[in-house]
């Protein structure tokens, strides 16, 4: 028995070691930043809630999603939308979270009953 155990740690040392495993990774993602003007495929490693890593090397994940042909990107502002909801339709809000759409700004007249818009 302790020389089966023997053998086994001896070939798990002669394993290779892999990096960080991260709660999600985002696979083959053509990742776009206007901020850093990156425009190419890379492994996107997330823990935690905040970007560990972006890069070319494999990556290991609790949860791995494959982005291949898709872009990857941070979350897009709407300049320009009109904020109506009147207590039936939040279609809009949906196809605009979709879309990447993060944050929504109606510039001209906002919502006409705001505290039905909040609960929405």
């Amino acid at each position: 028995m302790i020389l089966v155990l023997a053998v086994i740690l001896l070939h798990m040392s002669s394993l290779p070691v892999f990096g960080e495993v991260y709660d999600v990774v985002i696979l083959n993602g053509r990742v776009m930043d206007p901020e850093s003007n990156m425009n190419t495929v890379r492994n996107i490693g997330i823990s935690k809630g905040v970007i560990k890593t972006i890069t070319t090397d494999p990556c290991q994940g609790v949860t791995t999603i494959n982005a291949q042909g898709l872009v990857v990107s941070p979350g897009f502002i709407d300049l320009h939308v009109h904020m109506t909801y009147q207590g039936r339709d939040i279609t809009n809000f949906s196809i605009k979270a979709m879309d990447g759409v993060t944050t929504a700004l109606d510039l001209e007249s906002g919502a006409r009953d705001l505290d039905n818009w909040y609960g929405a």
